[in-house]
């Protein structure tokens, strides 16, 4: 177990050293945050034309390849990108130049065959045409993105948070502004998935720029030295990939055994959720750099990281549930109007495991950063195959709502394995149980007020918030750490 007398000691001007890398996380994190909301803020904007102008049919077959296209991300580089962080950062400078041109050439040939499944996919199970012809354009775009994402690898080893906050909100602000357009012109569905395509290649121009002098574009096809780096990636991909996937798996198992119409009132209400899903990967992401040196040299501080960042996901998760819970109904009438009758009460039960999933986020990364990728990925292989019963069960019966909740069920399940794993497997990093009491308690107490006054959606969420504010003030169960963000810079 490493310590504070074994340890080397961090050279000047390490980003990750324990005084500067917990502010930059809080501040650099925060401002990745804002960028997503900001982000998002503009596919919320571009949603309601979006829906109105597919329709629910047309608009679940949109979503439906986005998420077939993201399946196939995740599992053949979704955990390269951690990686790649991982090696970067403890690479020699000389080194790092070669490593990343073999990362590229691996993430561009990884990203070229699964894009080449999903189509064979999309073919296989007599998806329409215009699906099909989607996937191929989608499959394009996922071989731009897997560029883009791994160019990252510098800037989040140097915690250069800032650039990524850019980036999170040029994404999604780049592909709500082609979508609006494309509603305005009239398009048919087809040219939807080409909005997506045009936001990735205007990231990887701009990403390609800030790393110019740390990475060259120029691939690396050398299948002996892939060898090296995919015998710990792959394990390390399945890893981190397949905890997620089973998310979309539920969305495609939709498309296969249900109507397109309840396909498509679930596909808003998921989309909806997407915006808040996406946080807790970005926050994780962030600190992944700050535990993983963590986890090298100072088990304590290892334990410090993880109990303050469970805290901050639990209150930050749970107010988030509230707001999806209270506000489901407003959502849903802006966004997609009459025509996906149902999804709010579909969002409001996938709203519920909004805790869920922040709070596996953390013990995710933490495992991860102690290197436990066989426990992951039994445990994702078992997620998987639980998702598939659930939705071979409640889907037929139940359409949209049976998905909601089988969604519910592998969020909660998720949650608690990875708690149970993390506490036989390091006893010391089990979390102080205080804080996390008094925050529930502050939860319930938010959760109850929004459900118990006799008012509309968005008066309910703001009367939760004011008394999940409150309550947590009195109970003593905001991390004191979070009040850094509004103390000045240098104070």
């Amino acid at each position: 177990m490493g310590s504070s007398t074994e340890r080397a000691p961090a050279s000047p001007g390490d980003p990750l050293a324990a005084g500067p890398a917990g502010a930059q996380f809080l501040r650099g994190g925060a401002t990745r945050v804002f960028a997503y909301v900001g982000g998002i803020a503009t596919s919320i904007v571009a949603l309601p034309f979006v829906t109105r102008h597919l329709h629910s049919s047309d608009y679940g077959r949109y979503v439906v390849v986005t998420s077939l296209i993201l399946i196939v991300a995740l599992l053949s580089e979704g955990g390269i990108g951690n990686l790649g962080v991982r090696e970067f950062s403890g690479a020699p400078g000389p080194e790092r130049r070669e490593f990343m041109r073999n990362l590229i050439g691996i993430r561009i040939s990884l990203s070229a065959l699964g894009g080449a499944g999903a189509i064979l996919f999309a073919l296989l199970a007599g998806y329409p045409r215009v699906e099909v012809e989607g996937t191929a354009i989608a499959a394009f775009g996922l071989v731009l993105a897997g560029v883009q994402v791994t160019l990252t690898v510098p800037l989040t080893a140097a915690l250069r948070l800032q650039w990524l906050a850019a980036l999170d909100f040029l994404v999604p602000a780049v592909t709500a502004l082609g979508l609006v357009v494309l509603v305005v012109l009239g398009a048919p569905l087809l040219a939807f998935f080409a909005a997506a395509v045009v936001a990735y290649a205007t990231s990887l121009v701009l990403t390609a720029a800030l790393v110019r002098r740390e990475v060259t574009l120029r691939p690396a096809f050398h299948p002996a030295r892939w060898r090296e780096l995919l015998r710990d990636s792959v394990v390390f991909a399945a890893a981190t990939a397949l905890g997620v996937v089973y998310f979309q798996v539920v969305v495609v198992a939709m498309s296969l055994i249900s109507t397109p119409q309840q396909t498509g009132v679930f596909s808003l209400a998921f989309r909806v959720l997407s915006v808040v899903g996406g946080i807790p990967v970005l926050l994780g992401g962030s600190a992944f750099p700050i535990l993983l040196r963590a986890a090298r040299d100072d088990r304590e501080r290892l334990r410090y990281a993880c109990t303050r960042l469970l805290e901050g996901s639990l209150l930050l998760g749970g107010w988030l549930s509230l707001l999806v819970v209270a506000g489901a109904p407003f959502a849903i009438h802006v966004i997609g109007g009459p025509g996906f009758a149902g999804s709010a009460t579909v969002l409001r039960i996938l709203g519920a495991g909004v805790i869920a999933t922040f709070v596996a986020a953390v013990f995710a990364m933490t495992l991860l950063s102690l290197r436990a990728y066989r426990l992951l990925i039994a445990t994702s292989i078992g997620m998987v195959v639980l998702a598939v019963v659930l939705c071979a069960l409640l889907i037929p019966t139940h359409g949209a709502r049976g998905a909601a909740v089988v969604t519910l069920i592998l969020e909660v399940v998720l949650a608690c394995t990875y708690a149970t794993i993390l506490a036989v497997r390091d006893p010391q990093l089990r979390p102080e149980l205080g804080r996390c009491a008094r925050i529930c308690a502050a939860l319930a107490i938010g959760f109850a007020a929004a459900i118990a006054v006799p008012v509309s959606s968005v008066p309910a969420a703001l009367i939760g918030t004011a008394a999940l504010a409150l309550a947590a003030v009195a109970l003593r169960a905001v991390p004191v750490e979070l009040f850094a963000l509004l103390r000045p810079r240098g104070t």
